[in-house]
């Protein structure tokens, strides 16, 4: 798979060129890129399958490289030195990435990954993820694997999130409920900053679709499909700030 590295750190360049070539014999990395400009002329100049895109780049994030090209032929693997907002932003398109300095089980289980999946697959959640960088609550969305591949939700219409074992139900406002292989805690991460609260151990609620909070046997909640949940005593108080606070 013809590889290129987008990445400004040239001591980062060697690492990651040395796990490759130790531990990705699939990959021959063609070439190395340092800024936005350079990425892009280096992706239509040498055409390469896969991208190791660095977030952070000394001219900007990444995701301006991206932008560029309207229905991409390569996958993208992300790198970044530290967590920070736009790891969240790349979790809900589900995409991979990389926190430096690499593990190698982590980088061939990427590899892997990217080796599997379509260029469609690819191309669907590449533009979720820019599509979210609009910063237009109502439009963000989210992207999901299920059994048939990757399927996209509107984020404003998931109605809440219930915990089934280890699994995780969503529900949306048209009625429909999914099961997804994913545990609540992952759900209330991804979904933390858009107006989310988780409400008890089981539930995670979708603030902008709450009709009432009623303050007795022991404190529920009343959602726009009549549906009722409760709210823990440990979490009655976060619920009652983030009402005051959000933004209906």
């Amino acid at each position: 798979m013809r590889t290129l590295i987008i990445e400004d750190e040239e001591l980062a360049v060697h690492a990651l060129q040395k796990e490759i070539n130790t531990y990705c014999p699939s990959l021959n990395v063609i070439g190395v890129a340092g800024t936005i400009k350079e990425g892009i002329s280096q992706i239509n100049k040498l055409q390469p399958q896969l991208l190791f895109l660095d977030i952070q780049l000394s001219d900007g994030l990444s995701f301006e490289i991206l932008e560029a090209f309207q229905n991409p032929s390569f996958k993208v693997i992300f790198t970044t030195a530290y967590s920070h907002y736009a790891i969240k932003a790349i979790k809900c398109s589900a995409l991979d990435y990389l926190l430096k300095p690499i593990e190698s089980n982590l980088l061939i289980s990427a590899v892997q990954k990217a080796l599997a999946n379509s260029i469609q697959e690819q191309q669907l959640k590449l533009t979720t993820l820019l599509s979210n960088q609009a910063k237009i609550p109502t439009k963000k969305k989210i992207a999901l694997q299920t059994t048939e591949g990757i399927s996209i939700y509107e984020i404003a219409s998931i109605l809440k999130c219930s915990a089934d074992g280890s699994y995780t139900k969503l529900s949306f406002t048209n009625g429909k409920k999914i099961l997804f292989s994913k545990p609540l805690k992952e759900f209330e991460e991804l979904l933390g900053d858009n107006g989310f609260e988780r409400i008890h151990h089981s539930h995670i609620i979708n603030l902008n679709h709450i009709t009432s909070f009623i303050n007795k046997d022991g404190g529920y909640v009343v959602l726009s499909d009549q549906s009722t949940l409760p709210v823990s005593q440990r979490k009655r108080k976060q619920l009652i700030e983030a009402l005051k606070n959000i933004d209906f």
